[in-house]
């Protein structure tokens, strides 16, 4: 391992996009965690930047660390280290936070221990999602969206299987973020145990068409599918500010609306950046009537592939199918069909090798709110 620092960053993320809970997660530009680490004879972790009084600094307590810790644990490499989390992503606004510093340390031990890499995609993201669990839960959307970039669909954690795709830039992203924070381990906390099966449906067929539409780049039918029967609506009631921020954002011209994660911050998609401009104001505006300060944020999917170089190569569309079952991911071919354009891979993922193919998709306490 060089003697220098060795330093990666991971991109904020949203997690859930309306209907789809713990399964959807979108790499956002903009907002990041960047994680540097150096041999030393023990190990040992400071935290700067947006939030950072708020978060564990120790080396047992922070995602960063316990990432670190779970990836030496499955790799055998036994290297105190010490860590510095640089914080770009502000806690607790339902932005992937605790992920982006998970992922930046994953990256991070990834380039200066290249015998870890042998684990593959599979192996790190079971190591990084030790961070979030210890903080969150764990829900692996967050953590695979600041790993792999761009749209990301978690079909199962156990056995492993999700795919990734690139979002066309015809998608802008309007954010508003308030001056307050929710607790993902508490917003978690209230979900109901038991699902209609009405809602169960309708956030399966929003779903699905949400995923389509974010390929397709069509920015107002993936604005009507962030619709939320589970999650929202128990949440909602416990963001000061949702309420007007909903309607501003539907006035302003927004096709749908959305909870960033657990909150507090929301969203909404965009057929440009100056409509995004606006939704985004309005919506900050909405949360300064109710005594809040907010920020705008306006962007896009972030497309780059952060582990790209580190992991094994693939293209911009590519999946990693479960441990056990089906060998890969069917993508569209009907039988008989050649599959030349496809490339499996010793880790067992497959991605395209020439043109891209579209792929088939296959009661508790109450929640504090802090006010970081």
């Amino acid at each position: 391992m060089a003697t220098g620092w060795i330093r990666a960053r991971a991109p904020a993320t949203i997690a859930n996009l309306g209907p789809g809970f713990d399964v959807f997660a979108l790499a956002v530009r903009g907002p990041a965690d960047e994680v540097a680490i150096r041999p030393a004879k023990r190990d040992s972790l400071q935290v700067h930047g947006v939030g950072a009084a708020g978060i564990p600094s120790t080396f047992s307590g922070n995602t960063a660390g316990i990432t670190i810790e779970a990836l030496r644990k499955a790799t055998g490499i036994s290297q105190p280290l010490e860590v510095r989390v640089a914080k770009g992503i502000p806690p607790g606004r339902g932005l992937g936070s605790s992920a982006g510093s998970c992922a930046a340390a994953a990256l991070a031990f990834l380039k200066a221990l290249p015998k870890s890499r042998d684990l593959g995609i599979a192996g790190v993201l079971r190591a990084a999602v030790e961070g979030e669990a210890a903080v969150s839960g764990r829900h692996y959307d967050n953590v695979a969206g600041a790993l792999l970039g761009g749209f990301v669909i978690l079909g199962s954690s156990e056995p492993l299987l999700l795919t990734r795709e690139p979002v066309s830039p015809r998608i802008a992203l309007a954010i508003a973020i308030p001056d307050f924070a929710l607790r993902t381990a508490d917003m978690r906390k209230i979900l109901p145990p038991v699902v209609p099966l009405s809602d169960a449906v309708s956030n399966v067929g929003h779903a699905a068409i949400l995923a389509l539409a974010l390929a397709r780049g069509d920015a107002a039918l993936a604005g009507r599918c962030l619709e939320d029967r589970f999650a929202e609506p128990v949440r909602a009631p416990f963001l000061d500010g949702y309420a007007e921020a909903r309607s501003a954002a539907l006035k302003a011209g927004a096709t749908g609306f959305g909870l960033c994660g657990s909150g507090s911050s929301v969203f909404a998609f965009a057929p440009n950046s100056g409509v995004a401009g606006s939704l985004a104001e309005a919506m900050c505006d909405a949360f300064r009537s109710r005594g809040h300060a907010a920020t705008p944020l306006v962007t896009a999917v972030d497309n780059r592939v952060p582990s790209a170089g580190l992991l094994p190569s693939f293209g911009r569309r590519f999946s990693v199918p479960a441990g056990r079952g089906p060998p890969s991911i069917s993508w569209g071919h009907p039988p008989g069909i050649s599959q030349s354009g496809l490339e499996s891979r010793p880790d067992g993922i497959t991605g395209e090798t020439s043109r891209p193919r579209t792929p088939v998709l296959q009661h508790a306490p109450t929640p504090r709110r802090s006010r970081r």
